[in-house]
């Protein structure tokens, strides 16, 4: 009985490593020292909606959103920021679909998406080098096209879309 209750622990524990959340990584991370952290939640997004102006594609863009949150490492010590870029080596968030992956120079970027019924329901955008280090959630309503429209204008050459 040992063996299976032992076993029935070991399977548990090697299945919680195989995905890993993006609560988790926030949690990691926003309380090291000198790593800046803003939540900006449904609430406040709601009333930012109210002042945005309807005609413009910033204001149709930001009506789709309903929180951010993002993480910035770029004060904090090298070793956090070394650490971090280990951590995105491996990093595979579960229930995201991989859409850009970049890598220019030292620094490498991951844009992640999670669908739902057509529509984005959160985009996840990972940064990582060797003198920054960012993480940006965006949940929301978003069509694909308007982020497809963001991401051409904003993709350079040699960043690639993974399979």
């Amino acid at each position: 009985m040992k063996r299976v209750l032992i076993l029935f622990v070991f399977a548990l524990s090697v299945l919680g490593t195989s995905s890993q959340s993006v609560e988790a990584l926030f949690r990691q991370y926003r309380n090291e020292k000198n790593v800046e952290y803003v939540h900006i939640p449904r609430f406040v997004m709601s009333m930012v909606k109210m002042l945005a102006k309807e005609g413009q594609d910033e204001g149709r863009a930001l009506k789709a959103v309903s929180s951010v949150r993002a993480l910035d490492m770029e004060s904090c010590s090298p070793a956090v920021r070394k650490n971090f870029q280990k951590t995105l080596q491996t990093f595979q968030p579960a229930g995201y679909t991989p859409v850009i992956f970049c890598k220019e120079g030292d620094e490498t970027s991951y844009i992640y998406i999670k669908e739902k019924k057509g529509y984005i329901r959160e985009l996840l955008i990972l940064s990582a080098g060797n003198n920054e280090g960012a993480i940006m959630q965006i949940k929301g309503k978003i069509k694909p096209d308007d982020v497809d429209t963001v991401v051409k204008r904003n993709t350079k050459k040699n960043c690639l879309k993974k399979p």
